[in-house]
């Protein structure tokens, strides 16, 4: 297919908000996750540096995206299945007003799993400029393993796989 055809049907993926999702990054394109150090919503700070040795799932989100919110139970289930297994799951949540706001609409939605509040400095450290949710894998070593776009009817089964693959590594 020439390139005239493809831009067309690739506009068109695009335009409809298609939910993406990639496969793990071959060993090539494994990358070092960036450093951070965000306030919580309790008063504290979460480092990269502090969660050094477990496996962590940083989830880009924001509380007025629809499809970040359908996923709050599956995330709420996959941390409750894999928190005993020494899985951290974060959310970084961007836009999405002050402090107090974003800690209502954790208390409301049941978030169980640590919430950061971001800011455009993480979100650009991690690459994460095509909108929200974007979810990372990082091990235990630090490195990224994988980068997922939007939320596609399988991204818990390959985020499950990734996790698993981490942990064996």
């Amino acid at each position: 297919m020439n390139s005239r055809r493809a831009l067309p049907a690739l506009a068109l993926v695009l335009a409809l908000g298609l939910p993406a999702c990639g496969p793990a990054p071959k060993a090539a394109e494994v990358k070092a996750a960036p450093a951070f150090d965000l306030p919580d919503l309790n008063g504290g700070r979460t480092s990269l540096a502090s969660l050094k040795g477990k496996v962590v799932i940083v989830d880009f989100w924001a509380t007025w995206c629809g499809p970040c919110i359908q996923e709050i139970p599956e995330y709420a289930a996959f941390w409750r299945k894999n928190q005993p297994r020494g899985i951290e799951v974060i959310g970084v949540v961007m836009d999405s007003g002050s402090p107090q706001e974003i800690s209502d609409f954790v208390r409301e939605y049941k978030i169980p799993y640590r919430q950061l509040i971001g800011d455009d400095t993480i979100a650009e450290s991690f690459g994460v400029n095509q909108g929200f949710p974007t979810t990372f894998v990082i091990d235990a070593k630090g490195m990224i393993r994988t980068k997922m776009l939007g939320s596609p009817p399988t991204k818990f089964e390959k985020l499950q796989e990734v996790v698993d693959a981490a942990l064996s590594s």
